[in-house]
């Protein structure tokens, strides 16, 4: 097996671990009814506080969408049901964090440029191994020639 085939091997072992260790890190159990209703909290905008979350505010209001939520939540109600309610009673300016691709957009373009310069650095060595130059009989006689005229002045120089 040459080292190639061995290197290949190792770069697919090694990505085969990771996902598996990535896989196995990514299994939780379900969030309790109080984790879910204090995510929701931290999710959510309090319409009367600048740029504090419903878990973050002490105001009044706050408190009271904070109840509500729990409910929701006891009363078995899904996440994004609880969500789309407060974004129809106040408007999509209550979600602390924009729904849409905007999230996965800033995920994948820095794993598309570092992709892209990855395989750019790739492409820059093997274009460079490429051109390497091997030795002709021209090149061979240039350096027999000096590699002798170095012996003969190292030869006189002695003492």
């Amino acid at each position: 097996m040459s080292r190639r085939w061995l290197r290949r091997l190792l770069a697919v072992l090694v990505i085969g671990i990771a996902a598996g260790g990535l896989a196995l890190a990514s299994r939780s159990d379900p969030p309790t009814p109080a984790q879910r209703a204090q995510q929701l909290d931290a999710e959510l905008r309090c319409p009367v506080c600048q740029g504090l979350s419903v878990a973050d505010s002490p105001s009044s209001t706050a408190r009271a969408i904070a109840d509500d939520v729990a409910r929701r939540v006891a009363a078995g109600q899904s996440d994004a049901r609880i969500r789309q309610y407060y974004v129809d009673r106040y408007g999509p300016g209550i979600l602390l964090a924009p729904s849409g691709t905007p999230g996965a957009v800033a995920l994948a373009l820095p794993l598309l440029l570092a992709g892209t310069a990855a395989a750019g650095l790739f492409l820059t060595l093997r274009r460079g191994r490429r051109r390497t130059r091997r030795a002709d009989a021209q090149d061979e006689q240039l350096v027999a020639r000096l590699r002798a005229g170095a012996a003969t002045t190292d030869e006189e120089g002695a003492p």
